[in-house]
């Protein structure tokens, strides 16, 4: 009697651990916001050029220049490289955007430092993601009477790179990305 007590509470604890439904599944993000045309192309030279556009936090800001040789064709872009660093693993990585979503990026990064200047009395959000998932953004938190803005970046599979700044800095984060959009 015993027995079978113990293999129908078994049998029935496999069949309730069977009907849980298994984690969700997180997607790897893309390194560029079109799919780093570099690495799908084959059997031909392919030119990089970097150059450094400034510095923010621990982001630095460059221009990359790719060129295919065979067809002399190009392709210019913004590049954010950042370094992170796991418990065996330091990496770097850099992340893409091209001319018109850094247009789009340097207008909603303008309105939320116009929104910054308006007084306000509840707590607010504004964020912009770009094709690659960085995520820009700033809240009002009410506690505080303060505005903070944040540059969410993803690093890997299970967290995320936040970087955290306050009005001044702001300025600071959108005249190296004016004088980037000039160059690109």
């Amino acid at each position: 009697m015993k027995r079978i007590i113990i293999l129908i509470s078994c049998a029935l604890g496999a069949w309730v651990t069977a009907q849980i439904a298994p984690p969700p599944t997180i997607q790897r993000s893309s390194t560029t916001s079109r799919g780093l045309t570099v690495n799908s192309r084959k059997g031909t030279l392919i030119e990089k050029k970097i150059t450094n556009q400034g510095k923010f936090k621990n982001l630095n800001i460059q221009k990359i220049v790719t060129k295919d040789i065979s067809d002399n064709s190009s392709d210019t872009l913004l590049g954010i490289m950042y370094e992170y660093e796991t418990f065996d693993e330091i990496s770097k990585k850099t992340l893409t955007i091209d001319k018109n979503e850094l247009g789009k990026l340097l207008q909603a990064l303008q309105t939320v430092e116009q929104k910054e200047n308006e007084k306000t009395n509840q707590e607010t959000k504004y964020k912009f993601v770009t094709m690659s998932n960085i995520e820009f953004g700033s809240v009002y938190r009410e506690k505080l009477s303060l505005w903070v803005n944040y540059i969410k970046i993803p690093s890997n599979h299970f967290n995320h790179n936040l970087l955290e700044f306050n009005k001044d800095e702001l300025k600071e984060l959108i005249a190296i990305l004016r004088k980037a959009e000039q160059e690109i």
